[in-house]
């Protein structure tokens, strides 16, 4: 680190399951550094496109988490954590023991998914691609082929509301 470097923390997104917490640290960085414990996550590295701006974190977790089961992807733009909670149950009211919000910190509404929402209000859960699949199939099952040279234009029906219309003035 230069002695010109600023030190400042990358914004961070997150999301949850009773059971797993979704971070992103939303910078490209390298040179990165990243330390899981049961109650924090310490996060480093530099900027790739300002080379002079550092980003450095500790987050303190509001519940204990598994440090031991922590999944890390980098991608094009940030880094993706997944981290498994301690414990399965309700929803943490925060994800830092911090009485105010960090300005750094936001809703990943990408990946946020209420606590209280049913599987019925989804079927298809998050199996999307496999029903689209089955969608695309449903036309092998209709062996007629339709075209609008089936449509006749002089056949029409008599329509209950077109009978005795005013004129218009």
């Amino acid at each position: 680190m230069s002695p010109n470097s600023i030190i400042v923390p990358p914004p961070i997104m997150w999301a949850q399951r009773t059971d797993t917490l979704y971070l992103t640290v939303a910078v490209e960085c390298k040179d990165i550094e990243y330390k899981f414990t049961d109650d924090s996550m310490y996060f480093k590295g530099v900027g790739i496109s300002e080379a002079n701006k550092t980003y450095e974190v500790t987050l303190n977790f509001l519940n204990k988490i598994n440090p031991d089961k922590v999944i890390k992807k980098n991608t094009a733009g940030c880094i993706e954590f997944t981290v498994a909670k301690a414990a399965d149950g309700p929803y943490w009211n925060s994800l830092t023991t911090d009485k105010k919000k960090p300005h750094f910190l936001k809703v990943d509404f990408n990946k946020w998914v209420d606590e209280d929402a049913d599987d019925d209000e989804n079927p298809l859960g998050s199996d999307n691609l496999k029903f689209m699949e089955d969608f695309s199939n449903l036309n092998k099952f209709n062996d007629k082929k339709h075209s609008f040279e089936d449509f006749n234009a002089e056949e029409e029906t008599d329509d209950s509301d077109d009978e005795n219309l005013p004129n218009l003035e």
